[in-house]
């Protein structure tokens, strides 16, 4: 019943805010409610973010393929190579941190995720921007896979939210492009950072590989259909009001997280 609700609610949550894949609140429920330890919670959230992420990719097929030869060969051959690389550095952190130092990294990234719901909005203009900063898009290409490799396989999360922010509002990136090319990052880090987990730093595995796999696909489908569902409910009036309302939730939901160990 516990799994059923907590679904219930990261799909509703997750439809509101418009997030396809890094479904942050499915991580937070799996520790704090669902009473698994935060070494399962990272191995089971990895299977969410991969699931999610594919879904996307499956579904822009066309136009990922349709991508000049430059920007495809980027995608399919550098992103792999730096999340692989990346992906392994954060596995091993997890695999030599106490479960404390992960928690009060799940709880600090809780205030950066709520800071940035509460205070950063995206206007319609900025969703289409055709003239992007050259630097931080250099920074963006090169530095994002690193980033999300580390961080997904430390703690499971890609940091979409801090660095879709970062390429939007500083870096006058195109929003559709940079969603796509971190859909793609978070496919692969999550990709090498289950390989890496289950292969190389299993510490503080309880479970086995098919039995995370399993887990993280129920909790995936359940999420995204209800997700799917609920976002006839919505109406784009409100969502902006809805992100402040969650922001504020994860700011004390932190505090939960602070106090577990």
């Amino acid at each position: 019943m516990n799994f059923f609700l907590a679904t219930l609610i990261v799909g509703f949550v997750t439809s509101g805010l418009k997030i396809k894949f890094d479904r942050f609140f499915a991580i937070i429920f799996l520790t704090t409610v669902l009473g698994q330890t935060i070494f399962m919670s990272v191995n089971i959230f990895l299977w969410v973010i991969l699931f999610g992420a594919l879904y996307i990719l499956l579904g822009n097929l066309k136009k990922i393929l349709a991508m000049p030869k430059k920007d495809l060969t980027k995608m399919l051959i550098m992103i792999p190579v730096l999340t692989a690389a990346a992906s392994f550095g954060g596995s091993y952190l997890f695999s030599i941190s106490s479960a404390k130092v992960l928690t009060t990294t799940l709880a600090i990234l809780a205030v950066s995720y709520g800071l940035r719901l509460i205070f950063i909005h995206f206007k319609k203009h900025e969703l289409n921007h055709t003239n992007p900063s050259k630097g931080i898009q250099v920074i963006c290409s090169i530095f994002g896979p690193i980033i999300s490799g580390i961080s997904l396989g430390f703690i499971g999360s890609s940091l979409k939210p801090l660095k879709l922010s970062f390429a939007v509002k500083l870096g006058k990136m195109n929003m559709q492009k940079v969603y796509l090319g971190n859909t793609i990052t978070a496919f692969f880090a999550s990709l090498f950072a289950i390989i890496w987990h289950n292969t190389l730093f299993t510490v503080g595995n309880d479970s086995t590989f098919m039995t995370t796999m399993f887990y993280g696909a129920t909790f995936w489908t359940l999420t995204h259909y209800i997700s799917e569902i609920t976002d006839v409910f919505f109406k784009d009036s409100w969502r902006k009001v809805f992100q402040v309302i969650i922001g504020i939730v994860l700011l004390f939901v932190s505090i939960r997280l602070f106090n577990l160990n």
